[in-house]
């Protein structure tokens, strides 16, 4: 956790919309510690705690965390992936569990009080103070000493009080006062905007963004709109103010040129158009950005407000040459856009990220490992998110909360429309922002009902279900007003692709799919390679040109691009377990379509007990055992094959593989390389036992065959990786890919390869076992292919051998594949469990280790295929010759060789032992005795 100031988030809050830039001297900086109290039994109104006294409140909050946070109470630093909310919030905080913690009793009504004094200079004189809230959740009343200055209803947009006029001068001559606010969250909340604390994940109550005051002029710019035409070198400005005559408007191109005109206000409204000669362009590989300065005239004091826009264009269109019903296109070129569920939240603010640099870095990881599209998951984000990305280059599709269930009501669709208007409106100038969406599948229409009943112990109340018609739950009424707000954010945002509902088709449900939309998406969960086989080829050929697949009734699939918006292996009720390997697959799916023009991966993130992030929720890095640029990047070489299969020795294999080129940067003189290696029973690793090379063609915006490999593995047990390679003619490495065949040719118990014994045993054949504390029965070890023992203690195997062959032995060779033991299949992180391990060949050491952890991604392939979840461990190989190899025979008893694998008593870490057999985790061997 980085060191943090005692001022929190201290920022300027709205960098694309700014007035001031020196905290204390030209703005206040309101986050920190204020003093609070709960209203448990909603007296404060009644007591005036709005009132000022000199008596201490009970508490501090600390501004602006959520008071479920962590960072509300200063415990933030405590926080981690399961470690995320504060039991301060609750009535009965011991009864307080991970299971209830969503559904217990808690406090619903805050109290907020600080004294603020206004700085003495030229920058405040004459103005009017304002104070603003970046956002509180739900309802909020403010005073300032002792007098109301408003209310405000809602729980993600920004809003302001104007406390000029109660403020007073202490006794140093500044203008001071004291401001209280009442906060108000009912547990109740399903007629609210509230997306994912509708009982999903933590509630995020009372205030969540920053609080700040500032100076304004009387008549003063309340908000502006920048539209630009790309074509044209053409920016359209509508600059909305409360009185004056005129505004100046001075941009700044990235270059340092700059272009300006002044414009008269009509009804309030000034309309200007700028011609910014060659237009350097906003893109995700170069952010360019335009400054603006807009200055208000006409009364006593000028409102200057700077901010900035991105010269951009984006569309969805069909594309010569390309397969796609309809193609998304920036600037005017086609873009295949890689994107990851961003849910935004914190495991120590909840809602709101500690600083600035988690912003950041969420977006540099991002980028890195691929993705060039967040989409914002069911809430009105931050501003600050919203300016890294414009700043650092990534696409943003953002939803809109939806109330819960038994929230579609006159009220509740009246609170959905006012944050939908103010979400617009806030963010109306951000380039990074492609498109809206208005619902998330149905919730709120009856599609989460039920499905919380699984996720919650204690759901959350809901409103009046909706009704049943022949065993469907009928919601026609509903998609009627869908397609009215559809109608309503395009007309307030004609600039955006508008989606009306990301859809998923639960069955439940009478009427789903799209009607109106600039997008056609669907969703689909499976860890399974066969099913999601099927699913995207039944998606893929049901959708085209007035294909009415996937739409309501009434419409039909016309230009809208195709977007898979949300997919995974893991779904939110599968636990903390890998999720490399399902991502890799289903991604190389994906990308066999040319028909598809974006996808959106579940997710960048963990979020409190949903697991299945690139990220934890700490955001430390999962490992996923190859680069994910190779399946998620602009240009990508998929192959029609499950990620591994099981083979027989000598079989001929046909392996399509395809290109995928959907870089903005066209490629020609590709060439194909390819390589089969293998590493086999014996641990003997074989580089290439197939290659070869051909020029392919490259077609831009189009998947292609590029190649129908057959080849021939080899006779003998092995497991085997393919690897593909696409090159241009300097050697520049375009892309790669790879899957692998597991040759099955058997594990013999003894085998003679010339002058070598190989003796063989499986990992549930021990003849003795001691373990502190749990091991492995023998039917588990059989049934997984892998033993394990918690802690310390060990496993004994006894390989059968007779007095000649030690007799006539130089060398002696033990090899097998082991690791620590963590509960769980948890995907490698920086988390580790080392463990220490030696091998004792009839009592004699022959092998020491620190096993550095139990690993779970792709590399643990052959736990894989025997439907596991992707454990494996680390070849560990001692050779035993000359004395000691006299010792280890001098201890021989018996017709056998005795191998120990020891987790000692003395020697730490003790993180316990996974042995594998032959066809568990990443080798495919098993404990081997090799007698040279």
């Amino acid at each position: 956790m980085r060191t943090r100031s005692f001022l929190p988030r201290p920022e300027y809050p709205r960098p694309d919309r700014q007035r001031s830039f020196l905290q204390g001297v030209d703005w206040l900086n309101l986050n920190g510690a204020w003093e609070f109290r709960f209203d448990a039994d909603d007296r404060g109104r009644d007591q005036q705690w709005f009132n000022p006294d000199e008596q201490r409140w009970p508490d501090q909050i600390i501004v602006p965390f959520c008071w479920e946070s962590l960072a509300a109470w200063g415990e933030g630093d405590a926080a981690g992936n399961d470690h995320f909310y504060s039991t301060r919030v609750y009535r009965n905080p011991l009864e307080v569990t991970p299971e209830n913690y969503r559904g217990a009793a808690r406090f619903e009504i805050g109290w907020y009080r600080r004294a603020i004094q206004i700085p003495a200079n030229e920058k405040w004189s004459n103005k009017r103070v304002i104070v603003t809230i970046g956002a509180a959740d739900f309802y909020t009343e403010a005073w300032c000493n002792g007098q109301l200055v408003g209310t405000h209803e809602g729980g993600f947009t920004p809003f302001e009080f104007d406390l000029t006029d109660t403020l007073r001068r202490n006794t140093n001559g500044q203008l001071a006062g004291t401001i209280v606010f009442r906060v108000e969250d009912r547990m109740q909340n399903y007629e609210q905007p509230v997306g994912k604390q509708w009982g999903w994940y933590s509630s995020a109550s009372g205030i969540w963004q920053t609080v700040f005051v500032e100076p304004r002029a009387r008549q003063f710019i309340e908000r502006f709109e920048i539209t630009t035409d790309i074509e044209r070198a053409a920016v359209k400005f509508r600059i909305f103010c409360t009185g004056g005559s005129t505004v100046s408007i001075l941009a700044t191109s990235p270059a340092g040129e700059q272009f300006t005109t002044t414009v008269a206000l009509k009804t309030g409204v000034a309309q200007a158009e700028l011609n910014v000669g060659n237009p350097m362009l906003w893109d995700t590989t170069l952010p360019q950005l335009y400054s603006v300065q807009l200055q208000l005239h006409g009364a006593d004091i000028d409102d200057v407000v700077h901010g900035y826009f991105g010269m951009r264009s984006l569309s969805a269109e069909r594309v010569e040459g390309s397969t796609a019903p309809g193609s998304l296109c920036l600037n005017g070129e086609p873009i295949y856009l890689r994107g990851a569920l961003y849910q935004s939240y914190y495991p120590d603010g909840i809602y709101t990220a500690g600083d600035t640099q988690t912003l950041r870095d969420d977006i540099a990881y991002a980028k890195r490992v691929g993705f060039d599209l967040l989409r914002v998951h069911i809430k009105v984000d931050d501003p600050m998110l919203l300016y890294y990305a414009d700043t650092l280059g990534i696409l943003l599709m953002c939803d809109f909360p939806n109330f819960g269930e038994g929230g579609d009501t006159e009220r509740g669709r009246g609170r959905y429309e006012v944050t939908m208007r103010g979400a617009i409106a806030r963010d109306f100038n951000h380039p990074s922002i492609v498109a809206w969406c208005l619902f998330n599948e149905t919730w709120g229409f009856g599609g989460q009902a039920e499905f919380m009943k699984l996720i919650n112990t204690m759901p959350p109340i809901s409103g009046e279900p909706i009704k049943m018609l022949d065993k469907k739950l009928s919601n026609e009424n509903a998609y009627q007003w869908i397609q009215q707000m559809w109608q309503l954010a395009k007309s307030l945002d004609p600039t955006r692709l508008v989606e009306d509902m990301s859809v998923v088709a639960w069955e439940h449900l009478q009427y789903y799919g799209h009607g109106e939309t600039d997008i056609n998406s669907w969703h689909f969960y499976t860890s399974d390679y066969p099913t999601a086989h099927r699913w995207i080829n039944e998606v893929v050929e049901q959708t085209y040109t007035g294909s009415t697949f996937n739409y309501v009734p009434g419409f039909q699939q016309n230009a809208q691009p195709l977007i898979a918006s949300e997919y995974g292996g893991v779904a939110a009720l599968d636990g903390d377990v890998d999720t490399s390997w399902s991502f890799k697959f289903l991604t190389n799916e994906l990308r066999r379509h040319g028909q598809l023009s974006a996808y959106i991966y579940t997710e960048l993130h963990d979020v409190e007990w949903e697991r299945n992030g690139f990220l934890n929720y700490d955001r430390t890095p999962k490992d996923f055992g190859y680069d994910p640029n190779i399946v998620n990047a602009g240009d990508v070489l998929p192959i029609d094959s499950p990620p591994i299969r099981r083979c027989a020795p000598g079989e001929e294999i046909s392996v399509d593989i395809f290109s995928s080129h959907f870089s903005r940067v066209r490629k020609s003189d590709v060439l194909l390389q390819w390589r089969v290696g293998g590493i086999d029973s014996l641990g003997w690793m074989h580089d290439c036992i197939v290659a070869g090379e051909q020029p392919i063609a490259f077609p831009h915006v189009r998947v292609e065959l590029a190649k129908r490999l057959t080849f021939r593995l080899p006779q003998q047990t092995m497991l085997c990786t393919l690897w593909v390679r696409a090159l241009v003619p300097d050697g520049k490495l375009i892309t790669s890919n790879y899957i692998q065949f597991f040759v099955d040719g058997g594990f013999p118990a003894w085998q003679q390869l010339n002058s070598r014994t190989v003796l063989r045993l499986d990992a549930h054949s021990w003849s003795r076992s001691e373990w502190n504390r749990r091991s492995s029965t023998r039917e588990e070890a059989n049934s997984a292919g892998a033993a394990y023992g918690e802690t310390r203690g060990f496993f004994e195997y006894k390989f059968p051998i007779t007095p000649e062959l030690l007799r006539g032995c130089s060398r002696l060779t033990v090899l097998c594949e082991a690791s620590s033991l963590r509960h769980g299949t948890p995907q490698t992180d920086r988390y580790v469990q080392p463990s220490t391990l030696r091998l004792l060949l009839n009592g004699v050491p022959i092998y020491r280790a620190i096993l550095p952890n139990h690993p779970h991604d792709a590399r643990g392939s052959l736990t894989y295929l025997r439907g596991g979840r992707g454990a494996y461990g680390y070849l560990c190989h001692a050779t035993i010759e000359c004395e000691l190899l006299g010792e280890v025979v001098k201890n021989s008893r018996g017709n056998h060789l005795r191998l120990r694998f020891l987790m000692p008593r003395d020697e730490q870490p003790q993180g316990g032992l996974t042995i594998y057999g032959c066809n568990a985790g990443r080798y495919p061997l098993g404990p081997t005795l090799i007698i040279d």
